[in-house]
């Protein structure tokens, strides 16, 4: 599983990298006169914007774009291989951290506060890939999430990108792993994915990172018992955040009744 973090696994890929010099058909994420390979090459330069668009790009529906962001991953993957020589050493590039839990639990603020405590204790590159839940009747997403990161939105060495999961089941978007990718090309060793609010099904976020914390709060025994099935089996470590002040006897209660039933 350690592999999956380093990317290892989309260098095994059979189709060879497209000749990327053409330009992308115009659509408003990307500037007029941009070539993939350009894109491709702003992201492995650590270019924000670059990665914003190339996100933007996987994350399209469009077959056009589909076909346009493959060519753009083989690329970049093509460019990777040299620098991630290290795994067979053992020493690992890049650590992924799926982060899950039921609405409430204290997702994102647990987050600003891991980012930041990571950049801060050993200077690493932190992204943060939020996933919000798109309504099921006009297909939009508010993408709260970021502003419930404002310090870590607005560090130099975090990147922050919320991404509305367009009906997506699992807790994750269908293009979260590319994502993931882009952010590794673009040198951010650590990249954060908050899923969004969790049911007994949304587990997909296990399979894309190399370490699964599970957050609940204090008093939310029944609603950890709901969800437990699909997510307390499969979860590394779990949280019970808010656990300070009167709420810690409560929290310390949830603690043994998870360990007991999980």
């Amino acid at each position: 599983k350690m592999l999956r973090g380093i990317g290892v696994h989309h260098f095994q890929s059979h189709h060879k990298p497209i000749q990327c010099n053409h330009r992308i058909r115009s659509y408003s994420s990307i500037p007029q006169g941009m070539t993939l390979q350009g894109l491709a090459d702003g992201v492995l330069a650590g270019d924000r914007s670059c990665l914003s668009r190339a996100i933007t790009l996987v994350e399209s529906s469009r077959d056009d774009h589909q076909l346009q962001s493959s060519e753009m991953l083989a690329y970049i993957n093509t460019k990777q291989k040299q620098k991630y020589q290290n795994v067979l050493t053992g020493k690992p590039s890049t650590f992924r951290i799926g982060i899950s839990g039921p609405p409430g639990a204290g997702k994102s603020t647990f987050i600003e506060t891991l980012g930041n405590h990571i950049i801060n204790t050993n200077g690493s590159k932190v992204a943060v890939l939020a996933i919000d839940p798109s309504s099921t009747r006009t297909g939009g997403s508010i993408l709260g999430d970021k502003t419930r990161m404002e310090e870590l939105s607005r560090h130099p060495n975090a990147y922050v990108r919320p991404s509305p999961t367009r009906g997506t089941l699992g807790g994750v978007t269908r293009s979260t792993s590319q994502a993931i990718t882009l952010c590794e090309a673009a040198g951010y060793e650590i990249t954060l994915v908050e899923t969004v609010g969790v049911g007994q099904s949304e587990t997909a976020v296990d399979d894309i990172t190399d370490m699964f914390l599970l957050l609940a709060s204090p008093a939310g025994g029944d609603e950890l018992q709901g969800i437990k099935k699909g997510i307390v089996e499969l979860a590394d470590f779990i949280i019970i955040n808010k656990a300070d002040g009167a709420l810690f006897p409560a929290a310390k209660r949830h603690l043994i009744i998870t360990i007991s039933s999980s």
